[in-house]
């Protein structure tokens, strides 16, 4: 009989005293046994580390790796280094799995799938469900943790370091590389939302941290020899641009900070769209309706008026029935 093939958990950990246990044990309790936990502690200091020892004592499929405070994508890095795995995953520590998760991409892996995508869905600190996200071509590029891979999608892979945009860059290479790529509707995977989560710290620079996430982006592409459909590449980058000027006009404080944000990403996402997408937009959008909108929004914001051009965001989101870009 076949031994079943041993997958790698991979799990940056950075002071989260709080919420670890819970993402450990959800890992150590998945229906599909065959698994290595690699927890890599970035520099915590406040007990983190004392939980994770106390679990690998009763039970051995969990590696601690403890390295000095250089981010999760230096953490993410050392994962992959160290896995000794035939397929991949990550979970953040303050996230959890379905117990569920490995077994339904094995099921999909078995079918000559090497990267299956998974729904997942948010939630907040008291447990309060925000939203789900269903799986789809465009957002199968997006976060690296609603993923299983097998291990050869990494070869030549690295997350940035010293950025706190960290899958942008490389998880479109990753997903790209697979052959195959399968989906998972149900929801297997649950993201955290809470206040101290790095990635809603914002200052400006978050607008030119975009802008070199994209540069990064055609790097990778250019260096894996990955290709994608010109309209999918499109919609996706500018998709993540159009997010993170949502969030510098609604987070930063002063008004020369929003337009300084303003003129980085739509200056870069102009040129960008007329050189490669052969598009005049600004930014593009997949329908009519957002397209007016990001016209209407760019023209107000380019003009000062930035509460509201966030306003008219905001009132064509509910009138079309869509949330706002969180």
């Amino acid at each position: 009989m076949m031994t079943a093939p041993l997958i790698t958990v991979i799990m940056p950990a950075y002071n989260s005293v709080q919420y670890i246990e819970k993402a450990i044990k959800s890992v150590l309790n998945q229906t599909y046994s065959q698994l290595e936990l690699l927890i890599i502690d970035d520099g915590s200091n406040e007990g983190t580390r004392e939980i994770i020892n106390q679990q690998q004592q009763s039970d051995d499929r969990i590696r601690l790796i403890c390295l000095d405070n250089q981010g999760s994508g230096a953490a993410r890095n050392e994962g992959l280094r160290r896995a000794n795995g035939e397929y991949i995953a990550f979970i953040d520590a303050d996230d959890y799995y379905d117990q569920n998760f490995l077994l339904q991409g094995m099921r999909l892996a078995e079918q000559g799938c090497d990267c299956i995508v998974y729904n997942y869905q948010r939630f907040n600190s008291d447990q309060e469900t925000l939203y789900r996200v269903e799986p789809t071509p465009l957002k199968s590029y997006s976060a690296v943790w609603n993923k299983l891979y097998r291990k050869e999608c990494w070869d030549n892979l690295s997350f940035p370091q010293n950025m706190k945009i960290e899958d942008f860059e490389v998880v479109p290479i990753a997903v790209g590389s697979a052959k195959k790529i399968g989906f998972v509707s149900d929801t297997f995977y649950y993201y955290r939302i809470h206040q101290i989560s790095i990635t809603h710290q914002t200052d400006i620079n978050e607008a030119r941290e975009a802008v070199k996430a994209c540069q990064l982006l055609f790097e990778n592409m250019k260096k894996k020899a990955v290709s994608f459909n010109q309209d999918d590449l499109a919609l996706y980058i500018n998709s993540f641009l159009y997010s993170h000027l949502y969030t510098c006009m609604s987070r930063l404080s002063t008004k020369d900070e929003k337009k300084a944000a303003f003129n980085i990403i739509t200056t870069y996402s102009k040129a960008l769209n007329k050189q490669v997408f052969n598009s005049a937009k600004t930014l593009v959008a997949p329908s009519k309706s957002k397209q007016l909108r990001n016209d209407l929004m760019t023209t107000l914001f380019n003009a000062g008026y930035f509460n509201l051009g966030l306003l008219l965001v905001n009132s064509m989101a509910k009138l079309f029935g869509k949330r706002g870009v969180k």
